[in-house]
């Protein structure tokens, strides 16, 4: 593997590293990138099959160790310095195992709407349990019969019905071929299940970002992890 292949960088001075979310490129942070890079060295991870990688060869079974090689192979080469780790949806739980795993110097990190859905306990978060389980169901089976832009759907269960639909041809027609390494996401996400106890014991500062119009069960996400994270 090319490890030059899986990142952009621009800017001088302290790292950040940014992971994009599925359906997703290092385009989503091109703005903020563009005011950072006056005064930061900004490193924008491309994830497997994204940005016109290869897909990654565990389809049939996922592991976030695949990513996480591929990070912690880009910062290994492009700095020593500890770094800011930012992460948006499947790229947060992609930056959330990362510190986890403890091989990278992580100064802090910055987790948007990260989908670790792994994390939401039982309680008052069961109808949403059930639904992200149902529509999991549909969704596989829609892949499986090839329905047309059935990746529409994972659009519309975060952002709300008619999301999918508002969104320009071009980008609609650039998601269907990423449909496998979106159901790839959604088999890591629901199954790399980190201990509770291992939240408990990140020291790294974290913070976490939602909107207040996001999905009920990202920001439920949100709060189950600021009350677990000690930082």
């Amino acid at each position: 593997m090319n490890i030059n292949n899986y990142f952009e960088q621009i800017g001088t001075g302290s790292p950040i590293v940014f992971i994009h979310g599925s359906n997703a490129s290092t385009s989503s942070w091109k703005k903020i990138i563009e005011q950072l890079a006056k005064s930061y060295h900004c490193i924008s991870i491309k994830l497997p099959g994204h940005c016109g990688t290869p897909d990654p060869v565990d389809f049939d079974q996922p592991t976030i160790d695949t990513e996480l090689n591929i990070v912690q192979s880009v910062v290994a080469q492009l700095t020593n310095e500890p770094i800011h780790l930012v992460g948006h949806s499947y790229g947060g739980v992609v930056a959330l195992a990362q510190a986890l795993k403890g091989n990278l110097n992580i100064g802090q990190m910055t987790l948007f709407a990260p989908v670790a859905v792994w994390v939401r306990g039982g309680g008052s978060d069961n109808e949403m349990s059930l639904a992200v389980a149902n529509f999991l169901t549909r969704y596989r089976q829609d892949v499986n019969n090839e329905v047309p832009y059935a990746c529409g759907q994972v659009i519309d269960f975060w952002a709300g019905i008619g999301a999918f639909e508002s969104l320009p041809h071009f980008i609609k027609d650039g998601m269907a071929p990423l449909t496998n390494n979106i159901i790839r996401h959604w088999d890591v996400c629901t199954t790399w299940i980190s201990r509770l106890h291992d939240l408990q014991q990140c020291m790294i500062p974290t913070r976490l970002v939602c909107g207040n119009q996001s999905n009920p069960g990202a920001n439920a996400i949100c709060e189950h992890l600021n009350e677990l994270l000690p930082t």
